[in-house]
């Protein structure tokens, strides 16, 4: 490979590195057309150097570029020779860490009008299963250390959190990270069940215990033994299921329905519910003792809507995912898509997210996916928010002059105390502060030189 460099040194790093290094290496012509790659580069990418020579790195990497949204430094540094340097760190649960999964650099060949791209794939590692939490807000850091501190013992835990924000995977990735990994982990949702079905499931009954009883049958507790017991929404369990259910807590010991031989226990239980426990005991549901008894470890997981900031990493996720399992292609979600998200309320939060990011990617033939193929459900919601705004104008500034309107409206009941309206909004201080910005930013767009259109602030 020759680069034009006179120094011979140089040269003889760069062909080392060429062939050699640990770094894939591209080479461009002004025109951003491949000229050549590396042999490490084609490992990495899983591609052939007969297949990508002579086409666009836009066209043979489209689909990375654009979901990872370095477009932009790659334009200023074809057309403005701007050194290049991207990195892009991605969440791996199972180590409750940040990692890189590469990192790209990019340099123009003084005076041969060439350029070389240098990348390094830091996370290569496959692993067996895809990661289930997603996020790198300072609430979910918050949620990862709670996970890694309640791993180190066996104590009770208690999750709550509205349905969708996974509180299940909160459960699954403690006992996958404590000693307890190789025993079971059982899941029981217990609003689904009857009474008595409940009590039986829990605790096991012998034969003849009632009427259908043909056999003895173990409860959860006795096959959670060594590992660990879900308990979701357990305190729409009733009063007599209750009882039982902390003696077994106090005492690790369960008795079957119809039995009288107590059996030792060491499952450890993980309860997660949606509701306002104060509230419950206040209104007599749910035992006082018991509830003390399981709220030892407590963690709260945030809604969606509270930790915005976590959706492109949650988008970038799914949208693997999808490609993965549905084999349609690379597809990438447009800004407008993206806008319409940061503004969603999203009631049913993540698998809220998960299902529509599906419904929208199944039902888009090309590979950008706009705002017109989400499901009709939540586009009528969508247009119920303020009926007042024109169909005549394009999507972004239908949706900035409905933020606007929103923002200016808050702010002005709460005298512009924002932390107080990002607490009536449901969201976080952060995510308010960024949709006054963006206003700000497209209300000067649009009012700039040669509009007629007078600034609008919206007191923000």
């Amino acid at each position: 490979m020759q680069i034009g460099s006179e120094n011979a040194n140089m040269q003889a790093a760069v062909e080392y590195l060429y062939w050699s290094g640990p770094f894939g290496i591209i080479l461009l012509d002004q025109a951003g057309v491949i000229l050549d790659i590396n042999p490490r580069q084609a490992t990495n990418s899983r591609i052939k150097p007969e297949d990508v020579i002579g086409k666009t790195v836009l066209d043979v990497f489209s689909t990375v570029i654009r979901r990872y949204g370095f477009v932009e430094p790659y334009r200023q540094l074809i057309e403005e020779k701007k050194p290049l340097n991207f990195q892009v760190d991605e969440y791996q649960p199972q180590y409750f860490k940040k990692i890189t999964r590469f990192r790209l650099w990019g340099f123009p060949l003084e005076d041969t009008g060439k350029y070389i791209l240098i990348t390094e794939d830091v996370g290569i590692e496959r692993y067996d299963e895809p990661p289930g939490i997603i996020g790198s807000s300072k609430t979910m850091e918050a949620v990862f250390a709670f996970i890694q501190r309640a791993s180190l013992v066996g104590a009770t835990v208690l999750i709550e959190g509205e349905s969708g924000t996974g509180k299940e995977l909160v459960a699954r990735a403690i006992h996958a990270s404590s000693k307890r990994r190789n025993g079971a982990f059982l899941a029981l949702n217990c609003g689904a069940l009857p009474a008595p079905l409940l009590a039986s499931t829990l605790f096991g009954h012998e034969r003849g215990a009632f009427t259908g009883a043909e056999s003895r049958v173990k409860g959860y507790f006795e096959s959670a033994d060594g590992g660990t017991l879900f308990l979701d929404e357990f305190a729409e369990a009733s009063q007599d299921v209750q009882v039982k259910f902390l003696r077994v807590l106090q005492d690790g010991v369960v008795t079957r329905l119809g039995g009288t031989e107590p059996i030792r226990t060491n499952a450890r239980v993980i309860c997660a519910t949606n509701k306002n426990l104060d509230e419950e005991v206040r209104r007599g549901r749910l035992r006082r003792d018991l509830y003390y008894r399981i709220n030892i470890l407590y963690i709260r997981i945030p809604p969606l809507r509270e930790r915005l900031e976590d959706l492109p990493l949650l988008v970038r996720y799914f949208l693997s995912e999808l490609d993965r399992r549905h084999r349609f292609g690379g597809k990438h979600i447009s800004s407008d898509l993206m806008d319409f998200f940061y503004s969603h309320p999203w009631p049913g939060n993540v698998r809220e997210l998960a299902n529509v990011l599906e419904s929208a990617y199944i039902m888009c033939p090309k590979e950008t996916i706009t705002a017109e193929y989400l499901p009709p459900w939540i586009q009528e919601k969508q247009q119920h928010i303020d009926d007042g705004i024109p169909t005549s104008l394009s999507y972004r500034e239908a949706l900035a002059r409905f933020q606007g309107a929103y923002l200016q409206k808050l702010g002005e009941r709460f005298g512009n105390d924002w932390t107080t309206a990002a607490r009536q909004a449901g969201v976080n201080p952060s995510t308010l502060y960024r949709m006054r910005t963006n206003v700000r930013r497209r209300t000067v767009a649009r009012t700039g030189p040669g509009s007629n259109e007078s600034p609008r602030t919206f007191g923000l």
